[in-house]
């Protein structure tokens, strides 16, 4: 009756419904799933230079009608450095590291890194496609003048990236035990400008550089014995991250161009860069301005106005006994212009000669924008 023997059938069976099983797909139960490692929680991407750029938020941060408004524009990546597997090798978003530190400092700021989103749909609104108010299909209207223009945009890219300038290692080992320490040092460096967008001057240029530093400890035990062995050993290796270490530059580059440019003394700020992490932790980073009553006992005292973000610098005059108790305000013509504020006890025998001279002994020579 069957054509085939017995054993090689059932063998065929066997094949045939083990290949009808693979058709169908599998069921999986809920309780089967893994759940996946979360780690370590998300904070803030901050530096030591952070709560210098803060710091300098009451100073420079003036929103008013002579607030001077920053834009971004390319900050490339100059280095060329890459590889087959893992790609460039620099971030390629230091323009938008330098957006993040200017936010810090709270100074105005229109977009112009990417504009995208904004050019279509100014192309939709002229042809009348793009609705406010969806509810009475009123097309968005086009109005000359409505968008704010930038007074300077920085520029700039990270152009050097030096791999190994010193390295170094110590080994030893005392009959089964040994062990080893190594080192290694690199670097970036980058380069920024800030161009005065009216006139196309560079009224401010920036190079700096950081070292960035490895480490490796490793030590072991190993020894033979007639009946096993004993081999133990352990390693820790520790690198600065160089991403963020360009991060850190651009930071402390943004810092260095908004006090030079607006005549700010950065020492105090400054400080805030080498303060550890612990000594800052729930304290505020925000250096408030004296309050006016009080004002004239601090010597010297900054008051800043809230509008235009003018500073003004009260010095003691020393130059004569009779004239000890008096103090001259002398407003300092930094990145927001001068203001109208008028000084506190003024002194119109003093000429505007003297008032330069004043503000070279409190500033030294730095670069005016014009």
């Amino acid at each position: 009756m069957f054509r085939y023997p017995l054993p090689k059938f059932a063998l065929i069976s066997v094949i045939a419904a083990s290949a009808s099983a693979c058709t169908t797909l599998p069921s999986f139960s809920e309780a089967e799933y893994v759940s996946p490692f979360d780690g370590a929680s998300v904070v803030e991407n901050t530096t030591r230079y952070s709560p210098a750029l803060e710091c300098l938020k009451p100073l420079v941060g003036g929103r008013g009608p002579n607030a001077k408004r920053f834009a971004v524009g390319r900050v490339s990546d100059f280095t060329g450095k890459e590889d087959l597997v893992n790609g460039k090798r620099i971030t390629q978003g230091a323009a938008l590291m330098v957006i993040s530190a200017l936010a810090k400092t709270g100074v105005p700021m229109v977009e112009r890194f990417d504009t995208t989103i904004a050019d279509m749909e100014l192309k939709y609104a002229d042809n009348k496609l793009i609705t406010d108010n969806p509810d009475s299909k009123a097309h968005r209207q086009i109005f000359s003048g409505s968008l704010p223009g930038s007074d300077y945009h920085i520029v700039g890219g990270i152009t050097e990236v030096n791999y190994n300038i010193r390295s170094g290692s110590l080994e030893s080992s005392i009959r089964f035990i040994g062990a080893a320490a190594r080192y290694f040092v690199m670097n970036v460096a980058v380069d920024l400008r800030v161009v005065n967008t009216k006139t196309l001057e560079v009224v401010n240029t920036q190079s700096l550089q950081k070292q960035i530093i490895g480490t490796e400890l490793n030590g072991g035990y190993f020894r033979l014995f007639s009946d096993g062995l004993v081999d133990v050993s352990a390693a820790e290796r520790t690198q600065e991250p160089i991403q963020k270490g360009v991060r850190m530059v651009i930071e402390h580059a943004v810092f260095n161009m908004l006090t030079e440019m607006n005549n700010v003394s950065a020492q105090s700020c400054a400080r805030l860069s080498t303060a550890k992490s612990g000594e800052l932790r729930n304290k505020p980073i925000v250096l408030t301005p004296p309050p006016a009553s009080t004002a004239s006992k601090q010597d010297p005292s900054v008051v800043i106005d809230p509008y235009t973000g003018e500073i003004i610098r009260e010095a003691a005059n020393e130059n004569t006994a009779t004239a000890s108790s008096q103090s001259e305000v002398t407003e300092l013509k930094g990145l927001f212009g001068s203001g109208g504020a008028a000084p506190a006890t003024s002194q119109e025998s003093t000429s505007n000669t003297t008032r330069e001279m004043q503000e070279k002994l409190l500033w030294g020579n730095r670069p005016q924008i014009r």
